[in-house]
């Protein structure tokens, strides 16, 4: 399940994934990332905060298919991405993903915050606010 944990006037999306990744969880990422491009923001910045790792057993292949092809076509338009949870594995994933995709889009940057540090990302993604 996807819900929004902040709702930001700029270019922003704080979101956390609870229980499950379905298809209409996917539809609802690019709904609102769709409103920020149409808002004339050129990126969008975007935290994503997941409980735990238990997501993956529950995760919907479709939704998470659909998901990842939307997130490889729209990629150019990602600027700071922030991944919050508690999770070792997870952040040597993003510190190897940050290097290698930042590559590909200049204005792309991940980083990882821990569970604790969910303030710390917010302003993260959006300083100003």
């Amino acid at each position: 399940m996807l819900t929004q944990i902040k709702t930001f006037k700029g270019n922003a999306l704080a979101l956390e994934i609870t229980e499950n990744f379905t298809e209409t969880d996917a539809q609802l990422i690019e709904k609102l990332f769709e409103e920020k491009i149409s808002q004339g923001f050129a990126h969008v910045n975007i935290l994503i905060k997941v409980k735990d790792m238990s997501i993956m057993k529950n995760m919907e292949i479709k939704g998470f298919l659909k998901g990842e092809f939307w997130g490889m076509t729209h990629f150019g338009k990602l600027g700071r991405c922030a991944v919050v949870t508690h999770s070792d594995f997870i952040e040597t994933v993003v510190k190897i993903e940050n290097k290698v995709l930042s590559l590909f889009n200049s204005a792309f940057e991940e980083k990882y915050f821990d569970t604790t540090q969910l303030d710390e990302a917010l302003k993260y993604i959006s300083p100003e606010e």
